[in-house]
């Protein structure tokens, strides 16, 4: 054999083994991803948490799109396919996303039981979880906590308090190591390191909005109690019905009164929700919007949990300094 016939040999040889190296890299990648925990979330803010907790351990995906209102969502009969190969579930709660039972009855019809259903391992309600440390909280018929429960609506977005994601990280700690018991301490260290963080973050958030402690606002909804009561903020009113309907013009006028008789400069806002009639309020008034977001993913740079109250926080101190 020549020279140059050993040297094609030896070229074609390396490029198999170069093959052969891909493919086996390409099929042990493959595997590890098998072997991740599959979780699926009802909302992103459920999810974003879900990949503070799991990071590389775990494959998580969320029902709702972000910026919907989880509450309003309509599930299609092909998102079973979602929860096929779940070993965890992880729900905003009965009251807030009601449609989840079905389509958990739906997935179980199809695929068969998998451990996700109600009462299963693999099951975990984060309502109930912050529940147990604020017996105050409403999700399935729990006691009231904000002004809408009080008036006999349910409470939603208590992810808006940021300290819930000590309750809800611990109840996904548990629920992780159960279904998945080998990984139970790099579940453990990763919530230690994203609380960390969002305690040092928190200490910033009200450092930064203590100037708009005294300060009256009227915000679009009451979802809002939950981030307003954390950082000790005074929503006087707000927007719309208990039930979320839209105000009539003479709630409209009542409103443009309190916002002068109270010298109201800021009116908060969902991202998602009506713009007619806070940006009508703020025409009449002088009063300034502010858009903050509700969930995880709804506005820019929102696209984890600890990012989603920069945005707000960043926004409302820009606004109050706009205002001065």
């Amino acid at each position: 054999m020549g020279t140059m016939t050993q040297l094609l040999w030896t070229q074609l040889l390396r490029k198999q083994l170069i093959a052969f190296g891909a493919i086996s890299l390409a099929l042990l990648s493959t595997a590890s991803a098998q072997e991740r925990l599959r979780v699926v979330t009802t909302t992103s803010d459920l999810r974003a948490l879900v990949k503070a907790v799991g990071s590389e351990r775990v494959v998580v995906s969320s029902l709702v799109p972000a910026g919907e209102r989880p509450e309003r969502y309509a599930p299609r009969l092909q998102e079973t396919s979602v929860l096929k190969g779940a070993r965890v579930v992880v729900r905003a709660g009965p009251g807030i996303d009601p449609w989840f039972d079905k389509l958990l009855s739906r997935a179980a019809q199809k695929n068969g039981r998998t451990g996700i259903e109600r009462g299963e391992k693999g099951h975990l309600d984060a309502s109930a979880a912050v529940a147990a440390n604020d017996p105050t909280l409403v999700s399935a018929g729990l006691a009231p906590r904000n002004r809408r429960a009080m008036r006999g609506a349910p409470v939603l977005h208590y992810w808006l308090d940021p300290k819930t994601a000590d309750a809800i990280t611990a109840a996904m700690v548990k629920t992780f190591s159960e279904v998945d018991p080998e990984n139970k301490k790099y579940y453990e260290d990763n919530r230690k390191t994203f609380l960390s963080r969002l305690n040092y973050k928190l200490e910033e958030w009200q450092a930064r909005l203590e100037p708009l402690k005294k300060e009256p606002l009227l915000a679009f909804h009451d979802d809002w109690d939950y981030f307003a009561n954390r950082f000790g903020l005074n929503i006087v009113d707000f927007i719309t019905a208990r039930d979320g309907a839209p105000p009539k013009l003479g709630r409209i006028g009542e409103l443009t009164k309190l916002i002068k008789d109270k010298n109201i400069r800021l009116i908060l806002a969902e991202a998602n929700q009506p713009e007619r009639h806070s940006n009508m309020l703020a025409d009449r008034t002088g009063a300034k919007v502010v858009h903050l977001a509700g969930t995880v993913g709804m506005l820019p740079n929102t696209d984890d949990y600890i990012a989603l109250f920069d945005a707000n926080v960043n926004a409302l101190v820009a606004a109050n300094n706009e205002k001065k």
